[in-house]
């Protein structure tokens, strides 16, 4: 064999190498999407953080989603989404309450971001994120509030 053929082996081998790990390789790249790290003394000092995730939607497939964790104080609480424009774009289903004897609670409410039967399809952008009453918010004044980008 001369070095022309030793060559032409050892490039086709060598491509014949990176199509099978290419084609015939079963891991899948995932964007790992984690919890945000928040201590207890961060959340009493302000007691509302969202993140980004994922979830499996009804028909198997992975749907986006905003995680929201907030504190309720008073009776009658709930959430609501703005985007830069200050239109409405997801407002809470339920109210929220304190606990029977008037303590704050904590709540984790899933903001699904495709279209369902119950909510619309929300583009990429940035939302703010307010804890409020029973009546849309007027204001961001006084009001605890976030701002995700998505």
């Amino acid at each position: 064999m001369d070095l022309e053929q030793k060559l032409e082996i050892g490039l086709f081998t060598l491509i014949m190498f990176v199509l099978g790990l290419t084609f015939f390789s079963d891991d899948e790249v995932t964007e790992e999407i984690q919890k945000p790290i928040v201590t207890d003394e961060e959340f009493d000092a302000h007691p509302l953080y969202a993140w980004k995730t994922t979830h499996d939607k009804w028909d198997g497939s992975e749907g986006d989603i905003v995680k929201i964790r907030y504190r309720v104080k008073s009776n009658n609480t709930k959430l609501w989404v703005i985007d830069s424009n200050f239109t409405i774009v997801h407002e809470q289903s339920v109210k929220r309450d304190t606990k029977q004897d008037g303590s704050p609670r904590d709540f984790t409410w899933v903001w699904k971001l495709y279209k369902t039967e119950r909510t619309e399809y929300i583009p990429p952008g940035t939302y703010t994120i307010i804890v409020g009453g029973m009546y849309k918010p007027t204001s961001l004044h006084g009001k605890l509030t976030y701002t995700i980008d998505l």
